[in-house]
């Protein structure tokens, strides 16, 4: 960002200062941009978590807040300048504030899989009563680096359709968001090797399945959906397609 202490204030004119502006806020989302996708949405899970909405609503703030208000309050020789372009940069750092904030609470932080599906859970989808009596101690706190890969318990959960109204009525979510029903992965890979689609590296149908190197199934999330991409041997996630 540009600040009033790092100005050369009397050569530059208002176009300039924008500018120049502008190309730190830039470089600055496109850094967060570089942290936050690789490491809150690994296989792809950027295209269907709504990460990218929100990143493009912080670096609209950030070119309202930063630049255009610069471009409005510069004037070389100004009395008042200095104190002016600090005012816009702590507004500017406001609104990053108030956006980490946003992309904190917004971060995957599990993806669940069934028997015929995948989840991608989000931070602020999951209930601190509901981490607290998580199956696992591993899963009674949320990651702060990449989203934990787990399995759903099976039983009752899936088999029992009363059980799961009855379950989904009493606590205003479904299982996928509770921790309490999550099991390890390794448990549920031979149920999704039997319900799994042969396809291409892409998610689409493979044209011959018997010799087909990966596997796919839906995966869903609050703000999208597509289908994840497994390895045919280990049903380990690949990545994310959308079409």
């Amino acid at each position: 960002m540009l600040c009033a202490s790092n100005l050369r204030l009397q050569p530059m004119n208002r176009w300039k200062a924008a500018t120049l502006h502008a190309l730190a806020s830039l470089l600055l989302v496109a850094a967060i941009t570089a942290i936050v996708v690789p490491l809150w949405h690994p296989w792809g899970l950027y295209r269907i978590s709504g990460v990218l909405p929100l990143l493009g609503l912080l670096l609209g703030a950030q070119m309202i807040a930063g630049p255009v208000l610069t471009f409005i309050v510069f004037k070389p020789g100004k009395k008042s300048l200095r104190l002016d372009l600090a005012v816009v940069c702590l507004l500017q750092l406001a609104f990053l504030g108030f956006g980490l904030h946003m992309l904190w609470q917004t971060r995957p932080v599990f993806v669940v899989a069934s028997d015929m599906r995948l989840a991608l859970i989000l931070a602020n989808e999951v209930e601190a009563a509901d981490l607290a009596r998580a199956s696992h101690a591993e899963w009674s706190r949320l990651p702060k680096g990449a989203p934990l890969l787990v399995g759903l318990r099976p039983g009752t959960a899936r088999t029992d359709h009363a059980s799961v109204l009855a379950a989904f009525l009493d606590t205003g979510m479904d299982q996928e968001r509770n921790p309490a029903w999550y099991v390890p992965y390794a448990q549920v890979v031979p149920r999704l090797a039997f319900n799994a689609a042969p396809s291409t590296a892409d998610g689409q149908p493979a044209s011959t399945p018997e010799e087909a190197p990966f596997r796919s199934l839906p995966i869903v999330a609050r703000h999208g959906a597509g289908r994840m991409v497994l390895d045919a041997g280990s049903l380990q996630p690949i990545r994310v397609a959308t079409y």
